[in-house]
């Protein structure tokens, strides 16, 4: 093994469509901004599922590097196997991690429960398997937050300290702590969430418009997640959605984390299930605020919340005769 410092860390992306050029990964990106904001260098690779992944584990390990993040392949798909080429690599396995980040997960969506991720250490390597979408790749990164740097610092020769801190071995930690979050206000500001709902029938953007309009808002931006003809390159004559029985639960979950994050806005969403056909609305939501920068903001924040928690999942009909399910974890 090469002498790589402390502070290397690789992403490895898991996803033979994205390392194809079907379409951009937005989980490597993400991991590498929270780990460089931590102190750590980051290179990202994107490989396709399956053996790539292994050899770029052994890549990373060899080189030295003392953290690698995997995002994808960890689901049940039959290309879906990151945790069988990472689970060879590893001197012993770290199973507490792997079961906080499903049980984080679950808290937004319990489809969490069908990542297999794994986590270890590979010599002076943690290893960490993260799921494929950005949902659960923020649940993966809260878990590291809060171990990460002691974990680096036991890997390298650190104990535990009486008093519940620790004290380093001999090796240099240089990853700085990410600074504390400030103390929650006893009562802090909140947003408005106006509507959410899950429609089996049509659903319009004036509703959602409607709903958050108001007298102080200089601002209502809205959104259309609409049916479109055709996937990667495929032709799509139909889609079908199809809820969890607590999908409006979820819903109305993710409008009030919006809310909570944004105290100026009102928030209105609803989404579509049943058959579609091609140029029907399947999601609309509406954010109204006073300056339009915050309406902009929170608007797609909760489009991408609402794609990473709500368990939805599309069915959708080919032109070639053949059908795709859309939504599982990755």
């Amino acid at each position: 093994m090469s002498g790589g410092r402390v502070t290397d860390a690789r992403v490895v992306v898991a996803s033979t469509r994205a390392a194809t050029g079907v379409y951009s990964d937005e989980t490597g990106p993400l991991i590498r901004e929270w780990l460089e904001t931590r102190g750590w260098a980051v290179a990202v690779e994107v490989v396709a599922d399956g053996e790539p992944v292994g050899r770029a584990l052994r890549a990373a390990i060899d080189a030295g590097a003392g953290l690698v993040v995997t995002t994808g392949g960890t689901g049940a798909n039959p290309t879906d196997r990151t945790p069988e080429q990472t689970r060879p690599l590893l001197d012993l396995e770290l199973p507490g991690v792997a079961e906080e980040i499903r049980r984080r997960g679950t808290a937004a969506t319990p489809l969490s429960v069908l990542s297999r991720g794994v986590a270890g250490v590979a010599g002076r390597t943690i290893v960490v398997n993260l799921p494929g979408s950005r949902g659960g790749v923020r649940d993966g990164l809260a878990v590291l937050g809060d171990v990460l740097e002691h974990l680096v610092d036991q890997v390298h020769g650190g104990d535990h300290a009486r008093g519940g801190g620790h004290a380093t071995g001999s090796a240099e930690i240089t990853a700085p702590a990410p600074s504390p979050a400030p103390a929650p206000a006893s009562a802090p500001a909140r947003g408005r969430v106006a509507l959410a709902r899950v429609s089996e029938t049509p659903i319009t953007l004036e509703e959602c418009s409607d709903a958050v309009a108001s007298a102080t808002a200089g601002a209502v931006v809205t959104f259309a997640g609409v049916v479109r003809d055709h996937d990667e390159g495929r032709g799509v004559t139909a889609l079908s959605y199809t809820a969890h029985p607590d999908a409006s639960a979820f819903l109305q979950a993710s409008a009030e984390r919006i809310a909570a994050a944004h105290p100026e806005v009102a928030v209105a969403v609803t989404h579509r299930v049943g058959d579609l056909a091609i140029g029907d609305l399947a999601l609309a939501a509406a954010v109204s605020s006073v300056h339009r920068a915050e309406a902009f903001a929170a608007c797609a924040a909760l489009v991408d919340d609402v794609k990473a928690t709500v368990p939805i999942w599309k069915e959708q009909s080919f032109d070639d005769g053949t059908s795709e399910w859309v939504g599982a974890l990755g």
